[in-house]
């Protein structure tokens, strides 16, 4: 297949290009010059008694001489590094052969004699996470770690791994790009990383994001007059308006195909209601956006967004329902309207069973993420051709709610795994620039997308680096989360409005018999206040630093003070 010979190429491409940085970034040769005094022995003839005699004597002389600087020896040895996408030969169906981490290692060790790259892989049968923290807490274990970038702000701030500021700070030695190394990063690598951190620490250097869009079967669409190559709007990479989306679902229906799956998320999850939020509650940033005075934490990160301490606020101190909000309700009824046009029975079809109907091409649109690309590359099932696109903006003709001009949609995605933090042991190992040095190297743009594109399931972290085109778009629309705030999530979620555990799957469950048309939205609605009744008070007592040691909210800081 075409696009398999492109990954052929990707490794090839890996090798060569490697191998001219390699010729690019060798050492210049210093030359030294020295100043020292020299003795020579000099011929001179001189008179005595009468004759003429020749004799020698010793002179001294200043003279100047170059030679090559004698090159400073740093840390010898190897560095030890964890990664999840180490080399490998396939032994098999679905196992893919990784040609390109190898291929840098080499590269880089040309450039640094006498230092190794070690590939480590964490043991089977224990979280990734509990084996991490061990060998953090027992200054044991590689030097660098690949971890999730929001558990390296909890290790960075307990000093278990080493902050990265003075280096993020400066630009990366194997790019011409003069900016800092933070800000080489797709966006919103600074504020979701930093903004999670007590102390401001980057504890981390991505190589990848995920994102998350709807995955189309061309060939169909053609089929019924949708040409995606055109039909898609280039400045948003998603169709126009979510009414014309809307059409395009009764076109495939209307020709006898089925039209989507939410894939998982979209409405069983809280991906749909993400989408829509910031677009339909826009309003909600002036009368509840009350409680910004976290210290830990930047105002850009607490102005203009509702975070779920102002949800409960207005709901116990503002006397606030938000199960009557016409805001609300209206995401109730346009998430109802495009459930209609999912295949029957959506709720109770698995994912894998929708992804499955849709590599063989019972489903002409599917909401999934981009580590769904290897699997849709790769798959011999698949005969027809396939691209993404972000899910359209409500505008007024869907809704008199939304702002006009409307406010575009956010990514589902982000900064959740392929993150690098250096052990602190490292400041003892000697080895701190070193392992520095490899993680630049490794987010150089050129190098950073041929690592994340070999086996794609990511798109690289580097702004430079380009995606697979068949997942590029999913990722515009992360972007507009710079800066975050403005056009991040200014309003949480109803799903998340009041907990998880015991809120977050009983609101969705409370939503299934309204989607599939079997109980009216005002039943449904009372489930849902009966449930806001039940956990609003745990969730307040578990978020209070009032009830419970380690929480975040202050109660004294709010209008009223609770009785719960």
């Amino acid at each position: 297949m075409e696009k398999l010979n492109r990954r052929r190429f990707l490794r090839g491409a890996a090798i060569s290009s490697a191998a001219a940085l390699v010729a690019a970034c060798q050492p210049e040769v210093v030359v030294e010059t020295v100043v020292k005094e020299v003795e020579k022995v000099v011929k001179e003839t001189v008179i005595i008694e009468g004759e003429s005699k020749v004799v020698e004597k010793v002179v001294k002389e200043t003279v100047i001489v170059e030679k090559e600087a004698e090159a400073k020896v740093g840390f010898q040895g190897t560095i030890s590094y964890h990664t999840r996408i180490p080399p490998q030969v396939s032994t098999g169906p679905g196992v893919p052969t990784r040609m390109v981490p190898e291929a840098l290692a080499n590269a880089w060790q040309v450039m640094h004699p006498g230092v190794k790259i070690e590939f480590i892989t964490a043991p089977g049968g224990q979280a990734l996470g509990d084996w991490v923290n061990t060998q953090l807490v027992g200054g044991t274990g590689p030097d660098i770690f690949d971890v999730n970038p929001i558990t390296q702000t909890i290790y960075v701030d307990q000093g278990k791994v080493l902050p990265l500021n003075d280096w993020m700070e400066m630009p990366n030695k194997y790019s011409d790009d003069p900016t800092p190394w933070k800000q080489t990063f797709r966006p919103p690598f600074e504020d979701s990383v930093t903004t999670r951190s007590v102390k401001g620490l980057y504890g981390c250097a991505p190589l990848a994001m995920v994102s998350t869009g709807i995955f189309a079967n061309v060939d169909m669409m053609a089929e019924v007059g949708i040409d995606l190559s055109t039909a898609l709007d280039p400045a948003l990479s998603s169709p126009p308006t979510w009414a014309e989306w809307m059409e395009w679902h009764d076109a495939i229906l209307d020709a006898g195909y089925e039209a989507m799956h939410d894939g998982g998320y979209g409405v069983k999850d809280w991906w749909g209601w993400g989408v829509l939020s910031d677009q339909l509650l826009w309003r909600y940033r002036e009368s509840l956006d009350k409680l910004n005075y976290h210290d830990n934490l930047s105002m850009q990160s607490q102005e203009t967004i509702i975070s779920l301490e102002e949800i409960s606020h207005a709901y116990w101190c503002m006397d606030w329902d938000p199960w009557s909000e016409p805001e609300v309700l209206e995401m109730f009824y346009i998430l109802k309207d495009w459930c209609s046009r999912m295949i029957q029975g959506f709720i109770n079809i698995p994912a894998a069973d929708a992804m499955d109907l849709f590599m063989t091409g019972g489903l002409a649109m599917i909401w999934n993420g981009s580590w769904a690309i290897q699997n849709l590359l790769t798959d011999n099932r698949r005969d027809f051709e396939f691209t993404s696109f972000w899910l359209p903006p409500v505008t007024q003709e869907t809704s008199e709610y939304v702002q006009d001009p409307p406010i575009l949609p956010i990514g589902i995605g982000g900064y959740g795994t392929n993150s690098l933090s250096l052990h602190n042991a490292c400041t003892q190992r000697g080895n701190v620039e070193e392992c520095i040095d490899w993680l630049m190297f490794l987010t150089e743009p050129k190098n950073n997308e041929m690592l994340m594109n070999e086996v794609p399931s990511m798109v690289p972290a580097q702004r430079k680096a380009n995606a697979l085109p068949e997942i590029q778009n999913l990722f515009v629309s992360i972007e507009r989360g710079e800066p975050w705030g403005h056009q991040g999530h200014v309003v949480w979620s109803p799903p998340r409005w009041f907990g998880d555990q015991n809120w977050f799957p009983r609101f969705l469950r409370a939503c299934d018999l309204y989607w599939l048309d079997e109980m009216s939205l005002e039943d449904t609605l009372v489930d849902i206040r009966a449930l806001t009744e039940s956990v609003a008070p745990d969730f307040l007592r578990s978020s209070s630093v009032q009830y419970t040691e380690g929480a975040e909210w202050d109660l004294t800081q709010w209008e009223c003070q609770p009785a719960v």
